[in-house]
């Protein structure tokens, strides 16, 4: 029998806190373990790319002496194209096995790696469907702001064939005006993000689907903005801080190294070594946070009592049972 959640109640942002950081302190080593399953084999993708583009690895020769220049910049393309999409899917199952492994430990229940990928992995179409919808919505957002202006600077240029000095007056206001509507795009998309902060949680803890998921953030959000908003602004400011002096670290480091190249593979390691120390934190405030807005408004906690109760009602019931 799994052991009653404790001191479940509405939680201020320093107890949230505080529970978040005793979960990712407590269970430190299976949470780095979780980000390490994807961003290890990301950055031996990266590191391979490198050796295979530049074969005389570690003085990398001359770009003549491997592959064309052209080709090189194909290579760099295709490999930037798949590296990326491979992880922004691996992040979806890794941020969905961070938030399960978090909600299991917030109420006290035993949990292990290969549970939580389980338990992403179960969940998988609806959370990919999801992302994409997600960024879909937000794409959208700054196609349309943008493309309000964008068709008529395209318009303009063709019409005026490049040589009419008021055509290109014409379309530099234009761009200036697009320019501006960056804020307004950018105001827009964290609003979006702010609203669908709690989409994997919804999804991996409620197993909702993917039009569920995102609405059942969106309702839970709902009230709270500035508050969620507050959260994510602190986390961004958290993860920024304690990675600039690694960060300015490894800067310096690269001009002493004897290749440009080498220094990117230092700074892929580094940056990996970042994502994994740093990730497991942020998921853990975030899902506390998915928490804490459920007991205030649903009551969850009264739920989590009313279930201890009966499991410990049943209990003497079944005892008696065994022993006539």
């Amino acid at each position: 029998m799994s052991a009653s959640p404790p001191h479940l109640k509405p939680m201020s942002a320093g107890d949230i806190l505080d529970q978040a950081i005793r979960i990712y302190r407590e269970n430190f080593i299976p949470l780095v373990t979780i980000v390490a399953i994807i961003s290890v084999p990301l950055v031996l993708i990266q590191l391979a790319a490198i050796a295979l583009t530049f074969p005389s690895f570690p003085g990398f020769g001359t770009p003549s002496e491997s592959f064309a220049p052209a080709d090189l910049g194909s290579i760099a393309i295709l490999v930037s194209a798949a590296a990326g999409i491979l992880a922004l899917v691996a992040a979806i199952f890794q941020n969905g096995a961070l938030s399960y492994f978090v909600s299991e430990r917030f109420l006290n229940r035993p949990v292990t790696v290969r549970q939580a990928y389980g338990k992403a992995f179960s969940r998988w179409l609806s959370l990919l469907l999801a992302a994409i919808l997600l960024g879909l919505a937000v794409g959208g957002v700054f196609a349309l702001l943008f493309g309000i202006l964008l068709v008529p600077v395209i318009a303009a240029t063709v019409a005026g064939g490049g040589s009419d000095s008021s055509v290109g007056f014409i379309v530099g206001i234009l761009l200036l005006c697009q320019c501006g509507l960056l804020i307004p795009a950018l105001i827009a998309a964290v609003y979006l993000y702010t609203r669908w902060t709690f989409w994997v949680p919804a999804i991996v803890i409620e197993n909702y689907n993917s039009t569920g998921g995102l609405g059942r953030s969106w309702k839970l959000v709902k009230g709270t903005f500035w508050r969620v908003l507050g959260f994510n602004i602190i986390l961004y400011l958290i993860v920024t801080f304690f990675s600039l002096g690694p960060t300015y670290l490894v800067g310096v480091l690269t001009f002493l190294l004897p290749s440009p190249l080498i220094g990117f593979a230092v700074n892929a390691i580094a940056s990996s070594l970042i994502l994994i120390i740093m990730t497991p934190l942020q998921y853990a405030v975030l899902t506390v946070l998915y928490y804490d807005l459920r007991i205030r408004k649903e009551g969850f906690d009264l739920v989590i009592q009313m279930q201890a109760q009966e499991t410990a009602s049943a209990l003497p019931s079944l005892t008696s049972g065994s022993n006539s």
